[in-house]
């Protein structure tokens, strides 16, 4: 098998060995209003699974890290519902917990075009100031009429403090391209009284 990968930022690929959960659907078999419902359930799940995680005593950290897990899991699937070019490629969405952070891996087919133009994104993302362009994006969507805001990712940079990390491989000999997106969010579990 011929594989080539691209990596953006500082990417680690998933430890087994950590804790873990995958969730994983094909596209194919919901309608797009389906999916969209479908990964906000997702969601849901997942920041009330690893909320769990974080003792009942430090209620506060816990209800801030449900918040963030709904948050960024609800923008990563609802990005790879949306980008995923192959039907019959499995979405896979797969949270990681160690002591220090919580990774997210979201993994979805991607058409050869919409990667280009998203890995000219990434680069944006990765070589400016966050906030300036928050602002610059806001001012970019507010005087044209388009419907990809481009916020999902600054707002995780921003309000949570989430590092992303890409990797694109194409299989060149099945011709599929993928994208996986990592986001590492620092968490802190408080276990004393």
């Amino acid at each position: 098998m011929s594989d080539k990968n691209e990596i953006f930022g500082n990417y680690m690929e998933m430890n087994p060995g950590q804790e873990h959960m995958t969730l994983q659907f094909r596209a194919a078999l919901m309608n797009i209003d389906e999916l969209w419902e479908s990964g906000a359930l997702s969601a849901s799940f997942l920041s009330n699974f690893w909320g769990k995680f974080f003792p009942s005593k430090d209620q506060e950290g816990r209800t801030e890290m449900k918040d963030a897990v709904r948050y960024i899991a609800g923008e990563l699937i609802g990005n790879a519902v949306k980008f995923s070019y192959e039907p019959d490629f499995l979405i896979r969405i797969a949270l990681c917990l160690s002591d220090e952070e919580l990774h997210f891996y979201v993994t979805n087919s991607v058409r050869n075009e919409d990667a280009g133009d998203f890995k000219n994104f990434i680069r944006k993302i990765l070589d400016n100031d966050p906030d300036e362009l928050y602002i610059e994006q806001m001012e970019k969507n507010a005087s044209e009429e388009s419907d990809e805001s481009r916020m999902g990712f600054l707002t995780m940079i921003l309000d949570y403090g989430a590092e992303p990390a890409w990797e694109f491989k194409t299989d060149e000999d099945m011709g599929i391209q993928t994208v996986t997106t990592m986001l590492r969010l620092s968490v802190v579990r408080n276990t004393r009284s």
